[in-house]
């Protein structure tokens, strides 16, 4: 932003009337820049990334890769469509576990519902180990344990993002109104009435949103499970990259794109019906 003359226009009730500001920039904030360029530097410098050389040395290999991905072999869309429908089969089960696994934790990981410190440590603490691991990590262990297929991908999506589920859940329900709690807690209800009647009804429209989200990412994620074993057009994006056929590739990418556009749309519209 430079220091240029900002003209604001204020309204109220009684006149209209223009407002001449001049934007100031702080030496914190100059010292946050400095701060913040020097950060990346280091990093750059640590990782041994050099933007210049991959700009200019290596876009030959980058045009080479994107021209044999041209035109796009569409030859097997009916096994790639078949294998994208089990990437949501997928995502939709390991939503669904992860929701029916979240909904206990989440209650008992918020600060005004959880029945007492130790349950909310140790609420707070199960979140926070599944978020930690990632779904690679859980896939990889539970298909050397079960074998390929799509139950390994289904419980890797469910443990890990009930833990992300469950903490905006919590988040949810400690920023309620607390008028509707009292009331009902003075009237002499019960927990399980408590939250039926005065918690549920205020995080509906956050709970949807929040699990059309997750929906919407254990999709992006099934789709990459699928290169370690997990099931769905994963393996079949291995499988092509295995073999370069880099036509296929670009023809998976596209019907992965194009699916995500579809849920993407499907979940704004959605959410917009619940506001």
């Amino acid at each position: 932003m430079n220091n240029k003359i900002l003209k604001l226009k204020v309204f109220d009730s009684s006149k209209k009337y223009e407002k001449y500001i001049k934007p100031q920039w702080s030496w914190k904030t100059y010292t946050s820049i400095i701060i913040l360029i020097a950060i990346l530097s280091f990093i750059t410098n640590d990782l041994e990334i050099d933007f210049i050389d991959l700009f200019t040395n290596s876009s030959g290999y980058f045009i080479d890769i994107f021209s044999r991905m041209l035109p796009p072999d569409f030859s097997n869309f009916n096994k790639l469509t078949s294998a994208m429908f089990e990437t949501i089969e997928i995502a939709i089960l390991g939503t669904f576990l992860a929701i029916i696994l979240s909904i206990p934790i989440g209650l008992f990981s918020a600060r005004n519902l959880a029945p007492n410190f130790f349950v909310f440590q140790l609420a707070r603490i199960i979140t926070i180990f599944f978020r930690a691991i990632p779904e690679f990590i859980i896939a990889m262990i539970l298909v050397i344990a079960i074998g390929f297929g799509a139950i390994p991908g289904v419980l890797a999506l469910g443990f890990h993002t009930m833990g992300f589920l469950a903490k905006f859940y919590a988040e949810d329900i400690e920023h309620i109104n607390k008028g509707p709690v009292e009331a009902l807690s003075s009237s002499g209800a019960t927990k399980s009435q408590i939250i039926s009647f005065a918690v549920i009804p205020q995080i509906i429209p956050s709970f949807v949103a929040n699990n059309l989200y997750i929906l919407d990412r254990n999709v992006r994620m099934a789709t990459m499970l699928g290169i370690v074993g997990a099931g769905g057009i994963g393996y079949e994006l291995q499988s092509s990259f295995r073999m370069f056929e880099y036509e296929k590739v670009s023809a998976i990418i596209i019907i992965i794109f194009v699916t995500i556009f579809i849920i993407d749309n499907l979940s704004t519209f959605v959410r917009s019906k619940i506001k």
